[in-house]
């Protein structure tokens, strides 16, 4: 399946060859692609990806039950799906639908200190309590927000590579 371009793939691989990257929460309104966006970088870019669901795989909320420290919740990834690889600098993790998981958010502290693994976190405007979030890892995690497809990308779509040549054909009054 093709994907659409999107401005956000410009906005992950920045995110990616940065070496000081930070946990990255991807928010945005519901079923704009966000999902979509993220596992096309993350296919593209990482051997080993490990994505979650919050919604869709509620086991996997109790990967944080034995706190956020990395290693106890790789350690828990891992025991509920033996088949998980996890190799430094080479894995992305994946934690979509974060807005059903508040705890996802504590942990993300704790994967910037520990820098093994790059962390992806995403979620709907509407969904995310953050009153529900222990704390909320200030200083060690980036927010971007996605937005709807808008005009210059439904062109990229439609097979006009540049947006100049749209704007330049049309005159102004």
């Amino acid at each position: 399946m093709k994907l659409l371009r999107r401005k956000t793939d410009q906005f992950l691989k920045k995110w990616r060859e940065n070496e000081n990257r930070m946990p990255l929460i991807v928010k945005g309104a519901r079923q704009i692609g966000k999902t979509a966006s993220i596992m096309q970088f993350a296919n593209s870019n990482y051997k080993n990806v490990v994505a979650i669901n919050f919604v869709l795989q509620q086991k996997y909320k109790a990967i944080f039950d034995e706190g956020y420290d990395v290693d106890s919740i790789t350690r828990a990834l891992t025991f509920i799906d033996p088949f998980i690889k996890l190799e430094q600098g080479n894995t992305l993790i994946f934690f979509d639908e974060m807005q059903d998981c508040p705890a996802c958010a504590t942990s993300l502290k704790a994967f910037k200190i520990d820098e093994r693994y790059d962390v992806i976190c995403s979620g709907s405007l509407m969904g995310i309590n953050y009153r529900e979030i222990e704390s909320n890892s200030v200083g060690y995690k980036e927010d971007y927000t996605m937005h709807s497809m808008d005009f210059e990308e439904f062109l990229w779509v439609k097979g006009y590579t540049s947006y100049f040549h749209v704007k330049s054909g049309i005159s102004l009054r």
